[in-house]
Parts: C-alpha cells; sequence; structure tokens
C-alpha cells in the first residue's frame, strides 16, 4: 500500500471521529476556507462541507480505477430529503469514507492516471490526505474542540509537504506559512503552521 494511502486512512478516520461529535445544532457553524469546499474562497456551512466531502469519497474509488464518476448518483447521494430517511450525515459519511479508503488502499502504482485527466494515483491521494486533516481541524476547533490531529499523521504530511510547500501554495491548498516556528511546537502546530492555518484559533486572542 502507497504511504499516501496509509495517510489518507488515517486523515479519514480522525475527521470521521470529528464527525461523530457534531452536535444536532452545530451543523450550521460556518467553517473558513478550504480547498476541499464548494467555494474555496468562502466559509462553508459545516453540513454542506460535509455533503460535499461525502460526494467527493463516492467518486474516489472510479478515479483511482480510471473512470469517470457518476454524478446523477454522487447528487442522489447526499440529497437532504433522503438523508432524513436513511440515515444521519456522519453515519453517511463513514460509510462512503470507509468504501474511498478501500480503494486507496488497492492501488500499488503511484503513477496510475486517475480519471480522465487528474493527477497521478499517489498525487490525488495526497491531495485528498492533507484535504481531509485540514477539514478535520477546522472543523473541530470551530465547534468549540482541540485539534484532533495526531503526531504520527501531522509528522509524515509534514515531511511530504514541507520540501515543496511553494507547490502547494500555488496550487491552492496552503496559505502563506505563519512564523516564526516554535523549536519545540508540536508536529500538529507545524504542519498546520506550514499550510498556513492558525492551530489554535479560537484561543490566541
Amino acid at each position: 500500500m502507497l504511504h499516501a494511502a496509509d495517510c489518507l486512512i488515517e486523515a479519514e478516520r480522525v475527521l470521521n471521529q470529528v464527525l461523530d461529535g457534531v452536535a444536532p445544532d452545530q451543523w450550521r457553524i460556518r467553517v473558513p476556507p478550504l480547498p476541499t469546499a464548494p467555494d474555496p474562497a468562502r466559509p462553508t456551512p459545516l453540513d454542506a462541507l460535509v455533503r460535499h466531502h461525502v460526494r467527493a469519497n463516492a467518486e474516489l474509488p472510479d478515479l483511482l480505477a480510471g473512470r469517470a464518476a457518476d454524478h446523477a448518483d454522487l447528487a442522489a447521494l447526499t440529497d437532504l430529503t433522503d438523508l432524513e430517511h436513511r440515515q444521519d450525515l456522519p453515519a453517511l459519511a463513514r460509510e462512503v469514507s470507509d468504501k474511498a479508503c478501500a480503494a486507496a488502499a488497492a492501488v500499488t502504482d503511484p503513477a496510475a492516471p486517475t480519471g480522465s485527466d487528474g493527477p497521478p494515483a499517489e498525487e490525488l491521494l495526497w491531495r485528498r490526505a492533507v484535504g481531509a486533516a485540514l477539514m478535520a481541524h477546522e472543523v473541530s476547533v470551530h465547534r468549540g474542540s482541540v485539534n484532533p490531529l495526531t503526531e504520527h499523521l501531522a509528522r509524515a504530511l509534514w515531511e511530504r509537504t514541507e520540501p515543496e510547500a511553494a507547490r502547494w501554495r500555488e496550487l491552492g491548498w496552503f496559505g502563506e506559512p505563519l512564523t516564526p516556528v516554535p523549536v519545540d511546537v508540536s508536529w500538529r502546530d507545524r504542519f498546520l503552521m506550514l499550510a498556513g492555518r492558525d492551530p489554535h484559533p479560537l484561543w490566541d486572542r
């Protein structure tokens, strides 16, 4: 299994744990702009952000197999009326995440093409891992909790992205890095500061 897939699986696990803790009255919280949001330039209500993430995960097995996803099916998957009769949003997110992670774990060729014109499989998996990790952080802290990333995951993401942080910024995934970085900072904070995100946005003000 590719190291990128390992990190995606861990990032999805952390994100699913965060979503499991969302209270009914927190689904309209507006989460700061994220590269994986429906509109990366604007804050997004949490429920809309999660539905968008579910759709992205639902298409991942097809993309990794080099196929185009059925977008009509993906839209129906997260229809709110249907959700009221099927299951709650965190359960749906976990169900679809499990399938996406299984597809990621099956990838053995880093250079395999994805979709019709997507990046190589390894690059796509790294982007998804970084996106899930950033989403887990922002959702957690903006619902009043703490940074949920594990040190193991954060260090792996930092080691992958730090040598080419400028490219991640050009892609729109990272903002300007936050500096100075304390010598004894955790890997969680180091990765988030590299990505241009405040590790403790609600406590530092």
